[in-house]
C-alpha cells in the first residue's frame, strides 16, 4: 500500500519535532534521580518485582551520606516539581498560611512546560460569563466514573467535578480583563446539530486554551511561596525523600550546583514531578496493556519525563495505581497523528482490508479507538465526502479535535481542493492545526508539522486505488463505503450502533479519504502514579494514607482509569492545577 501518512505518524511526530525528550524537560524531569531507599518491609509485597532484574527501578538506593549535606532547611509544606500541580499546591498552602519550600529542577528564566495549558471544566465565573450551559456536577461526575469503568477514586473525582470550576477562576485571576477577553473556549459555540450524549456518553465543551499565558501564571502562583517567606531551589534535582523510623515522610534531599540541600517539612511532602512515560523500563514494567499489545522488544514511547516522582513514592512505601492510565499507546484510528485533517471525528473507518470494523462515534476518540488496537496490522484509512463541515459540526467536543468555531474550514478546503487537483499524488497539508503548534505547546516549522494525505476521486474505487487497496481488500473498500450509505440512508447503524446524529453518508463527490499505519505504543504521556486519596495522600501497604506523603499531577493515579477519557477535553492540565489546589490546602491545614 501506498504510505499516505508516513510523513506525520505520531511516533514520527514526537521523535522528529523541535522539541525532543530533552527539550521539554519539564518540571520534575529528573535524569539519574536516587530516590530514598526504605526497609524493604515497608515496600507493598504485590508491588514488588517477581524479578529484580526486570524491574531494576524498583529497588531503592543507599541513603545519601549526611556528610554531604551542605544546606539545610525547614519548612511546613515542600512542593516537589513546579509544573502545573506543584505550581498549584504552593500557592494554595502558601495563600493558607503555610510556609512553602519547593524544588525545581529547571532554571528559574528557562521554564518550559508538556502541554498546550487546555484547561477543561465546567461551571466557572468565566464560562458563564460566555453564556456556556451549565453542567450538572452529578452528571459530569458520573460520566467519568463511566469513562474510568469505575476505576477512578470517587472521593476524588466527586471532589474533583466540584471544585473544577472555581479551581480555574483563581487560575487565571492573575489575568487583567483585556487578556481574560482573548482566552477562547474550544469546540465553543456549538452547532445546532451537535449533541451532548454519543451512545450514552456525555461530552461537554468547557476547554479553555491558556497557552499564551500558561507560563505567565504558573510562575504566579509559584512565586506565591516565595511572596509569602518560603524559598525555591531552582536547578535542583530531587534525590531521595527523607522518612522517619516509622515511615513518615519528613522531608526530601536535593541536588543543588553546589552540593545537597535537605528540606524538612513539618505537614508533608507533595511529589510533583510529572510521569514515567519517558522512562522505557518503568513502561514495559507498568503500563502492562501496552507492553502485552506491542511485546517486550517494542518500543513504548512517550513525551514525558523519568519517573522520579513515582520511584520516590514508591520507595517510600507507596501503592501504584493498578489501572495505570496512558494518552495513548493502547489504540489506533486512521491517521493517529497530531494533524489529522478532520481531527478526532468519526466519519468512516477502514482497516487494512478495507472493512468497517467498529463504532467510530462511540462516546469519543479514545474510546472508540480502542477497537483499532486489535485490527489486522496495515494501512486504516478515514473515508468523508464534500459535505465535510456537516460533519464536523455534528462531532463532540472530544481531545483532538477540530476546533472549528475558532479556527473554521479553510485550511481544511484549501487541501482538500489541492486533492482534487492533483489526483493520485493527492495533498499533504498541516491538517486541523492553527498556527503550527503541537500538543507539546512549542512551536514547530511547518516543514516538520506535514499533517496527512488526502485523496480525492469521484467514485469509490478509484479512491481507493489512490489510498494503496487493491484485489480483495479494494473489493471490500467499495462494498464497505455501500453498506455504511445503505445504513445513513436508513438512519440505523444496524452493523454497530453509531450514534444518528453521526450517521452522515458518503454521497456528495468528489470524495475523500487518508490514512495511516496502524501504530501501537506511542502516547503523549501517562497519567497515573500512586494511589491517592481525595486530599492527594499517597496510600500505602494497608491503602491507608502513608503520613507526609502526597502526589499530585501525573505522579498521582486513582483519577482516569486505563486510558485518558475524560468528559471535558483539556481535564488532564485541569485536574493537576484544580487537585494540586486543594491538596496544598489540606496540607496547610494539617
Amino acid at each position: 500500500m501506498k504510505q499516505a501518512a508516513e510523513g506525520m505518524s505520531r511516533r514520527n511526530f514526537l521523535k522528529g519535532a523541535s522539541f525532543g525528550a530533552a527539550a521539554i524537560a519539564a518540571s520534575g524531569m529528573i535524569a539519574g534521580c536516587s530516590p530514598a531507599k526504605s526497609d524493604s518491609s515497608k515496600t507493598p509485597s504485590n508491588n514488588a518485582s517477581a524479578d529484580a532484574n526486570v524491574s531494576s527501578w524498583r529497588t531503592a538506593p543507599e541513603p545519601i551520606d549526611e556528610s554531604k549535606i551542605t544546606e539545610t532547611a525547614e519548612c511546613d509544606v515542600l512542593v516537589l516539581g513546579l509544573s502545573y500541580a506543584g505550581a498549584s499546591a504552593a500557592r494554595a498552602a502558601a495563600e493558607a498560611g503555610a510556609k512553602v519550600i519547593c524544588i525545581e529542577q529547571q532554571a528559574e528564566d528557562a521554564r518550559s512546560f508538556v502541554g498546550q495549558g487546555n484547561f477543561g471544566h465546567i461551571n466557572s465565573e468565566f464560562l458563564k460569563s460566555r453564556n456556556v450551559p451549565e453542567v450538572d456536577e452529578l452528571d459530569f461526575f458520573n460520566n467519568w466514573q463511566l469513562r474510568s469503568g469505575n476505576r477512578s477514586n470517587a472521593k476524588l473525582c466527586r471532589k474533583y467535578a466540584h471544585e473544577v470550576g472555581s479551581a480555574f477562576d483563581w487560575y487565571i485571576d492573575g489575568l487583567s480583563d483585556t487578556e481574560k477577553e482573548t482566552l477562547a473556549i474550544r469546540f465553543f459555540p456549538t452547532d445546532p446539530s451537535y449533541t451532548v450524549s454519543k451512545n450514552h456518553i456525555e461530552t461537554w465543551p468547557g476547554c479553555v486554551g491558556t497557552k499564551e499565558y500558561q507560563t505567565k501564571l504558573i510562575n504566579g502562583m509559584a512565586n506565591v511561596a516565595v511572596e509569602t517567606g518560603g524559598h525555591i531551589y531552582w536547578e535542583t534535582t530531587v534525590e531521595q525523600l527523607t522518612q522517619d523510623s516509622d515511615g513518615s515522610v519528613t522531608g526530601a534531599i536535593g541536588k543543588t550546583k553546589d552540593g545537597y540541600v535537605k528540606v524538612t517539612a513539618s505537614k508533608g511532602v507533595a511529589v510533583c514531578l510529572g510521569d514515567f512515560s519517558g522512562n522505557p523500563e518503568m513502561c514495559h514494567d507498568l503500563l502492562t496493556t501496552v507492553d502485552s499489545l506491542v511485546g517486550a522488544d517494542g518500543d513504548i514511547t512517550g513525551m514525558g519525563q523519568t519517573g522520579t516522582g513515582v520511584q520516590v513514592c514508591y520507595w517510600a512505601g507507596g501503592r501504584l495505581d493498578p489501572y495505570q492510565a496512558t494518552m495513548g499507546g493502547d489504540y489506533f484510528y486512521p491517521c493517529d497523528a497530531p494533524t489529522d485533517p478532520l481531527g478526532s471525528s468519526s466519519p468512516l473507518w477502514l482497516n487494512a482490508d478495507g472493512e468497517r470494523y467498529c463504532n467510530e462515534g462511540f462516546g469519543c476518540l479514545e474510546l472508540a479507538a480502542m477497537q483499532g488496537a486489535t485490527q489486522p496490522n496495515g494501512q486504516f484509512c478515514a473515508i468523508f465526502d464534500d459535505d465535510v463541515e456537516t460533519l464536523l459540526k455534528a462531532q463532540g467536543a472530544w481531545h483532538m479535535g477540530m476546533d472549528w468555531p475558532n479556527v473554521g474550514f479553510d485550511a481544511l478546503r484549501e487541501q482538500m481542493a489541492a486533492a482534487v487537483a492533483n489526483g493520485e499524488g493527492g495533498s499533504t497539508g498541516l491538517g486541523n492545526k492553527e498556527s503550527g503548534s503541537t500538543e507539546g505547546g512549542e512551536a514547530v516549522d511547518k516543514a516538520t508539522l506535514a499533517g496527512a494525505t488526502i485523496f480525492a476521486a469521484n467514485d469509490f474505487e478509484t479512491l481507493g486505488t489512490y489510498l494503496g487497496y487493491k484485489d480483495d481488500a479494494l473489493k471490500n473498500f467499495v462494498a464497505s463505503i455501500e453498506r455504511y450509505n445503505e445504513l445513513c440512508e436508513t438512519g440505523v447503524d444496524d452493523d454497530f450502533g453509531k450514534e444518528s446524529s453521526l450517521m452522515f453518508p458518503i454521497a456528495k463527490p468528489p470524495f475523500y479519504g487518508y490514512a495511516g499505519n496502524k501504530e501501537l505504543g506511542v502516547m503523549l504521556v501517562n497519567g497515573s502514579g500512586m494511589l491517592i486519596d481525595e486530599n492527594g495522600q499517597v496510600l500505602g501497604e494497608d491503602y491507608r494514607p502513608i503520613k507526609g506523603l502526597f502526589a499530585a499531577g501525573n505522579t498521582a493515579g486513582s483519577r482516569f482509569g486505563t486510558q485518558y477519557s475524560t468528559p471535558v477535553a483539556g481535564s488532564s492540565v485541569a485536574f493537576a492545577i484544580t487537585q494540586g489546589k486543594f491538596t496544598g490546602e489540606y496540607m496547610a491545614s494539617l
